[in-house]
Protein backbone atom coordinates (compact mmCIF):
# COMPACT_ATOMS: atom_id res chain seq x y z
CA UNK A 1 0.00 0.00 0.00
CA UNK A 2 1.43 3.36 -1.00
CA UNK A 3 1.84 6.01 1.66
CA UNK A 4 -1.10 8.43 1.70
CA UNK A 5 -0.72 12.18 1.82
CA UNK A 6 -2.61 14.64 3.98
CA UNK A 7 -4.54 15.80 0.89
CA UNK A 8 -5.62 12.25 0.03
CA UNK A 9 -6.90 11.73 3.57
CA UNK A 10 -8.86 15.00 3.29
CA UNK A 11 -10.32 14.00 -0.09
CA UNK A 12 -11.50 10.61 1.20
CA UNK A 13 -13.07 12.23 4.27
CA UNK A 14 -14.61 15.05 2.26
CA UNK A 15 -13.05 17.71 4.47
CA UNK A 16 -10.29 20.28 4.20
CA UNK A 17 -6.61 19.54 4.83
CA UNK A 18 -6.77 21.92 7.79
CA UNK A 19 -9.49 19.80 9.37
CA UNK A 20 -7.40 16.66 8.97
CA UNK A 21 -4.39 18.46 10.46
CA UNK A 22 -6.48 19.61 13.43
CA UNK A 23 -7.67 16.05 14.09
CA UNK A 24 -4.14 14.66 13.89
CA UNK A 25 -2.83 17.27 16.32
CA UNK A 26 -5.74 16.88 18.73
CA UNK A 27 -7.25 20.30 17.98
CA UNK A 28 -10.84 19.14 17.73
CA UNK A 29 -12.53 22.16 19.28
CA UNK A 30 -13.93 23.24 15.87
CA UNK A 31 -14.32 19.73 14.49
CA UNK A 32 -17.47 17.73 15.12
CA UNK A 33 -17.12 14.37 16.86
CA UNK A 34 -18.56 12.67 13.79
CA UNK A 35 -15.98 14.28 11.46
CA UNK A 36 -13.10 13.50 13.83
CA UNK A 37 -14.21 9.89 14.05
CA UNK A 38 -14.43 9.64 10.26
CA UNK A 39 -10.94 11.11 9.76
CA UNK A 40 -9.40 8.87 12.44
CA UNK A 41 -11.02 5.81 10.85
CA UNK A 42 -9.41 6.63 7.48
CA UNK A 43 -6.05 7.29 9.14
CA UNK A 44 -6.20 3.92 10.89
CA UNK A 45 -7.37 2.05 7.80
CA UNK A 46 -4.60 3.33 5.58
CA UNK A 47 -1.89 3.46 8.28
CA UNK A 48 -1.19 7.16 7.76
CA UNK A 49 1.93 8.38 9.60
CA UNK A 50 2.35 12.17 10.01
CA UNK A 51 5.48 13.77 8.57
CA UNK A 52 7.36 14.78 11.71
CA UNK A 53 9.69 17.14 9.86
CA UNK A 54 6.77 19.06 8.43
CA UNK A 55 5.04 19.11 11.78
CA UNK A 56 8.22 20.45 13.35
CA UNK A 57 8.27 23.40 10.95
CA UNK A 58 4.61 24.14 11.59
CA UNK A 59 4.59 23.81 15.38
CA UNK A 60 8.13 25.12 15.95
CA UNK A 61 8.80 21.96 17.95
CA UNK A 62 10.53 18.74 17.05
CA UNK A 63 9.61 16.28 19.81
CA UNK A 64 13.33 15.56 20.00
CA UNK A 65 15.27 15.66 23.25
CA UNK A 66 19.04 15.97 23.09
CA UNK A 67 21.00 13.79 25.51
CA UNK A 68 24.55 15.10 25.76
CA UNK A 69 27.49 13.31 27.33
CA UNK A 70 30.67 15.23 28.14
CA UNK A 71 33.79 13.19 27.32
CA UNK A 72 37.54 13.74 27.24
CA UNK A 73 39.86 13.45 24.25
CA UNK A 74 40.22 9.68 24.55
CA UNK A 75 38.56 7.19 22.25
CA UNK A 76 36.72 5.48 25.11
CA UNK A 77 33.22 4.28 24.24
CA UNK A 78 31.19 6.03 26.91
CA UNK A 79 28.24 3.68 26.41
CA UNK A 80 30.41 0.89 27.79
CA UNK A 81 30.12 2.65 31.15
CA UNK A 82 27.24 0.71 32.79
CA UNK A 83 26.03 3.77 34.69
CA UNK A 84 25.72 5.84 31.51
CA UNK A 85 24.11 3.06 29.46
CA UNK A 86 21.58 2.34 32.22
CA UNK A 87 20.62 6.00 32.54
CA UNK A 88 20.34 6.45 28.78
CA UNK A 89 18.15 3.36 28.43
CA UNK A 90 15.68 4.58 31.04
CA UNK A 91 15.59 8.10 29.61
CA UNK A 92 14.84 6.72 26.14
CA UNK A 93 12.01 4.58 27.51
CA UNK A 94 10.42 7.53 29.30
CA UNK A 95 10.71 9.80 26.26
CA UNK A 96 9.18 7.14 24.03
CA UNK A 97 6.21 6.76 26.39
CA UNK A 98 5.56 10.48 26.08
CA UNK A 99 5.89 10.68 22.30
CA UNK A 100 9.41 12.11 22.19
CA UNK A 101 12.57 10.95 20.44
CA UNK A 102 16.09 10.90 21.85
CA UNK A 103 19.16 12.21 20.04
CA UNK A 104 22.49 11.41 21.68
CA UNK A 105 25.59 13.54 21.19
CA UNK A 106 28.99 13.70 22.87
CA UNK A 107 30.91 16.91 23.44
CA UNK A 108 34.62 17.47 24.00
CA UNK A 109 35.00 21.24 23.89
CA UNK A 110 33.10 24.50 24.16
CA UNK A 111 32.12 24.79 20.49
CA UNK A 112 30.47 21.38 20.46
CA UNK A 113 27.45 22.62 22.46
CA UNK A 114 26.67 25.58 20.22
CA UNK A 115 27.36 23.54 17.08
CA UNK A 116 24.86 20.91 18.20
CA UNK A 117 22.15 23.49 18.92
CA UNK A 118 22.69 25.30 15.63
CA UNK A 119 22.31 22.12 13.61
CA UNK A 120 19.47 20.39 15.44
CA UNK A 121 16.10 21.65 16.58
CA UNK A 122 15.63 20.05 19.99
CA UNK A 123 12.85 20.81 22.46
CA UNK A 124 15.06 20.21 25.49
CA UNK A 125 18.44 18.92 26.63
CA UNK A 126 19.59 16.45 29.27
CA UNK A 127 23.29 16.65 30.19
CA UNK A 128 24.66 13.36 31.49
CA UNK A 129 27.96 14.59 32.96
CA UNK A 130 28.84 17.92 34.60
CA UNK A 131 32.38 18.09 33.19
CA UNK A 132 31.35 20.68 30.63
CA UNK A 133 30.26 23.24 33.23
CA UNK A 134 33.41 25.38 33.16
CA UNK A 135 33.18 26.14 29.46
CA UNK A 136 29.39 26.27 29.11
CA UNK A 137 28.46 28.80 31.78
CA UNK A 138 27.15 31.28 29.23
CA UNK A 139 24.86 28.67 27.70
CA UNK A 140 23.60 27.61 31.13
CA UNK A 141 22.88 31.20 32.16
CA UNK A 142 20.69 31.72 29.10
CA UNK A 143 19.73 28.29 27.73
CA UNK A 144 17.97 28.29 24.37
CA UNK A 145 15.68 25.47 25.50
CA UNK A 146 14.71 23.73 28.77
CA UNK A 147 17.72 22.10 30.37
CA UNK A 148 18.31 19.36 32.95
CA UNK A 149 21.73 18.53 34.39
CA UNK A 150 22.67 15.57 36.57
CA UNK A 151 24.88 15.72 39.64
CA UNK A 152 25.74 19.40 39.96
CA UNK A 153 24.64 22.15 42.37
CA UNK A 154 21.88 24.55 41.18
CA UNK A 155 23.02 26.59 38.17
CA UNK A 156 20.31 29.25 38.11
CA UNK A 157 16.54 29.40 37.75
CA UNK A 158 16.63 28.30 34.10
CA UNK A 159 18.26 24.94 34.81
CA UNK A 160 16.93 21.90 36.64
CA UNK A 161 19.51 19.92 38.63
CA UNK A 162 18.80 16.31 39.58
CA UNK A 163 21.22 14.54 41.89
CA UNK A 164 21.48 12.00 44.66
CA UNK A 165 22.57 12.63 48.24
CA UNK A 166 26.17 11.74 47.45
CA UNK A 167 27.63 12.69 50.82
CA UNK A 168 25.08 10.50 52.57
CA UNK A 169 25.92 7.67 50.20
CA UNK A 170 29.57 7.32 51.25
CA UNK A 171 28.62 8.04 54.86
CA UNK A 172 26.28 5.01 54.76
CA UNK A 173 28.89 2.90 53.00
CA UNK A 174 31.64 3.69 55.50
CA UNK A 175 29.34 3.47 58.53
CA UNK A 176 28.08 0.07 57.35
CA UNK A 177 31.61 -1.31 57.45
CA UNK A 178 32.42 0.38 60.75
CA UNK A 179 29.35 -1.20 62.31
CA UNK A 180 30.79 -4.58 61.32
CA UNK A 181 34.05 -4.00 63.14
CA UNK A 182 36.19 -2.41 60.42
CA UNK A 183 38.33 0.53 61.51
CA UNK A 184 40.97 0.52 58.77
CA UNK A 185 38.89 1.46 55.74
CA UNK A 186 40.37 2.65 52.47
CA UNK A 187 38.65 4.88 49.91
CA UNK A 188 39.30 4.52 46.18
CA UNK A 189 38.48 7.89 44.62
CA UNK A 190 40.33 10.42 42.52
CA UNK A 191 38.04 13.07 43.98
CA UNK A 192 39.98 16.33 43.66
CA UNK A 193 38.35 18.71 41.20
CA UNK A 194 35.24 16.53 40.86
CA UNK A 195 32.11 17.83 42.59
CA UNK A 196 30.31 14.49 42.94
CA UNK A 197 33.33 12.54 44.17
CA UNK A 198 34.25 15.32 46.60
CA UNK A 199 30.81 15.06 48.19
CA UNK A 200 31.31 11.32 48.57
CA UNK A 201 34.78 11.85 50.04
CA UNK A 202 33.24 14.18 52.62
CA UNK A 203 30.72 11.47 53.52
CA UNK A 204 33.60 9.05 54.12
CA UNK A 205 35.35 11.59 56.36
CA UNK A 206 32.15 12.31 58.26
CA UNK A 207 31.54 8.65 59.12
CA UNK A 208 35.12 8.19 60.38
CA UNK A 209 34.98 11.35 62.48
CA UNK A 210 31.58 10.50 63.95
CA UNK A 211 32.86 7.11 65.09
CA UNK A 212 36.15 8.43 66.47
CA UNK A 213 38.30 6.67 63.87
CA UNK A 214 41.44 8.57 62.82
CA UNK A 215 41.55 9.70 59.20
CA UNK A 216 44.58 8.36 57.38
CA UNK A 217 45.59 10.18 54.22
CA UNK A 218 47.42 7.11 52.92
CA UNK A 219 44.15 5.19 52.92
CA UNK A 220 42.71 7.48 50.24
CA UNK A 221 43.82 5.98 46.92
CA UNK A 222 43.42 8.45 44.00
CA UNK A 223 42.83 5.90 41.25
CA UNK A 224 40.29 6.48 38.43
CA UNK A 225 36.78 5.24 39.16
CA UNK A 226 36.74 2.77 36.28
CA UNK A 227 37.48 -0.95 36.15
CA UNK A 228 41.17 -0.56 35.34
CA UNK A 229 41.57 1.97 38.14
CA UNK A 230 39.91 -0.46 40.51
CA UNK A 231 42.23 -3.31 39.53
CA UNK A 232 45.24 -1.07 40.16
CA UNK A 233 43.80 0.01 43.51
CA UNK A 234 43.14 -3.59 44.56
CA UNK A 235 46.74 -4.52 43.80
CA UNK A 236 48.00 -1.42 45.63
CA UNK A 237 45.99 -2.27 48.76
CA UNK A 238 47.39 -5.80 48.75
CA UNK A 239 50.96 -4.48 48.50
CA UNK A 240 50.67 -1.85 51.25
CA UNK A 241 51.21 -4.30 54.13
CA UNK A 242 48.73 -2.22 56.12
CA UNK A 243 45.84 -3.10 58.38
CA UNK A 244 43.25 -2.22 55.73
CA UNK A 245 40.36 -4.68 56.01
CA UNK A 246 37.72 -2.86 53.99
CA UNK A 247 37.41 -0.42 51.11
CA UNK A 248 34.73 2.03 50.02
CA UNK A 249 34.41 2.95 46.35
CA UNK A 250 32.47 5.54 44.37
CA UNK A 251 31.32 3.30 41.50
CA UNK A 252 30.32 -0.33 41.14
CA UNK A 253 32.57 -0.87 38.13
CA UNK A 254 35.52 0.38 40.18
CA UNK A 255 34.57 -1.91 43.09
CA UNK A 256 34.53 -4.91 40.76
CA UNK A 257 37.99 -3.90 39.57
CA UNK A 258 39.21 -3.69 43.17
CA UNK A 259 37.87 -7.20 43.80
CA UNK A 260 39.78 -8.51 40.80
CA UNK A 261 43.01 -6.69 41.64
CA UNK A 262 42.86 -7.91 45.24
CA UNK A 263 42.21 -11.51 44.15
CA UNK A 264 45.10 -11.42 41.68
CA UNK A 265 47.30 -10.36 44.59
CA UNK A 266 46.19 -13.23 46.81
CA UNK A 267 43.47 -11.57 48.90
CA UNK A 268 40.12 -13.23 49.48
CA UNK A 269 36.88 -11.23 49.17
CA UNK A 270 35.42 -10.62 51.75
CA UNK A 271 37.54 -12.71 54.17
CA UNK A 272 40.66 -10.57 53.73
CA UNK A 273 39.08 -7.48 52.21
CA UNK A 274 35.47 -6.28 52.43
CA UNK A 275 34.16 -3.88 49.81
CA UNK A 276 31.14 -1.71 49.06
CA UNK A 277 30.30 -0.32 45.61
CA UNK A 278 28.23 2.67 44.56
CA UNK A 279 25.25 2.88 42.13
CA UNK A 280 23.71 -0.58 42.76
CA UNK A 281 23.79 -1.53 39.09
CA UNK A 282 22.35 -4.87 38.01
CA UNK A 283 25.86 -6.28 37.56
CA UNK A 284 26.27 -6.28 41.38
CA UNK A 285 24.24 -9.49 41.41
CA UNK A 286 26.62 -11.25 39.02
CA UNK A 287 29.90 -10.89 40.93
CA UNK A 288 31.38 -13.46 43.31
CA UNK A 289 30.64 -12.63 46.04
CA UNK A 290 27.61 -10.52 45.15
CA UNK A 291 28.50 -6.87 45.65
CA UNK A 292 27.01 -4.77 48.45
CA UNK A 293 26.42 -1.29 47.06
CA UNK A 294 24.91 2.11 47.68
CA UNK A 295 21.69 2.45 45.70
CA UNK A 296 21.00 5.90 44.33
CA UNK A 297 17.95 4.48 42.53
CA UNK A 298 19.12 5.18 39.00
CA UNK A 299 15.68 4.41 37.58
CA UNK A 300 14.04 7.08 39.72
CA UNK A 301 16.84 9.52 38.98
CA UNK A 302 16.47 9.19 35.21
CA UNK A 303 12.66 9.24 35.31
CA UNK A 304 12.57 12.30 37.57
CA UNK A 305 14.89 14.25 35.27
CA UNK A 306 12.87 13.30 32.18
CA UNK A 307 9.54 14.10 33.81
CA UNK A 308 10.69 17.51 35.05
CA UNK A 309 12.14 18.39 31.64
CA UNK A 310 8.95 17.49 29.77
CA UNK A 311 6.84 19.46 32.24
CA UNK A 312 9.10 22.46 31.70
CA UNK A 313 8.74 22.06 27.93
CA UNK A 314 4.94 21.88 28.04
CA UNK A 315 4.63 24.59 30.67
CA UNK A 316 2.77 22.29 33.06
CA UNK A 317 4.83 23.22 36.10
CA UNK A 318 5.91 26.83 36.55
CA UNK A 319 6.85 26.28 40.21
CA UNK A 320 9.37 23.50 39.63
CA UNK A 321 12.29 23.28 42.08
CA UNK A 322 15.72 24.23 40.76
CA UNK A 323 17.26 21.17 42.38
CA UNK A 324 15.96 17.73 43.29
CA UNK A 325 18.05 15.63 45.69
CA UNK A 326 17.08 11.96 45.77
CA UNK A 327 17.70 9.74 48.78
CA UNK A 328 20.14 6.81 48.85
CA UNK A 329 20.23 3.52 50.72
CA UNK A 330 22.48 0.53 51.12
CA UNK A 331 21.76 -2.64 49.15
CA UNK A 332 23.21 -5.42 51.30
CA UNK A 333 24.67 -8.51 49.64
CA UNK A 334 27.78 -10.61 50.38
CA UNK A 335 30.93 -8.52 49.95
CA UNK A 336 31.31 -7.29 53.55
CA UNK A 337 32.23 -9.58 56.44
CA UNK A 338 31.79 -8.82 60.15
CA UNK A 339 35.00 -8.94 62.19
CA UNK A 340 33.28 -9.94 65.44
Amino acid sequence: MEKMTLKEIADKAGVSMMTVSNVINGKTGRVSAQTAEKVNAIIEKYGYVPNLSARSLTKKTSNIIGVIVSIDDSEVNYLENPYVSTMVGIIEQELCKNGYYMMMHSIKKEGDVSHFLKNWNVDGIIFMYPDFIDYAKEFIAKPLCPLVIFDVPPQGSNVISVCSDDQKGLYLSTKYMINRGHTHIALVSDYEGNYILTQRYLGYRKALEECGIPFREEYVLPFPTDYEGGVAAGKAIASMNSQISAVATTADICAIGVMEGARLSGLRIPVDLSIVGYDNLSLCRYTTPKLTSISQNIQQKARTATELLLKRITGEASDQPRQVILDVEIAERQSVIALF
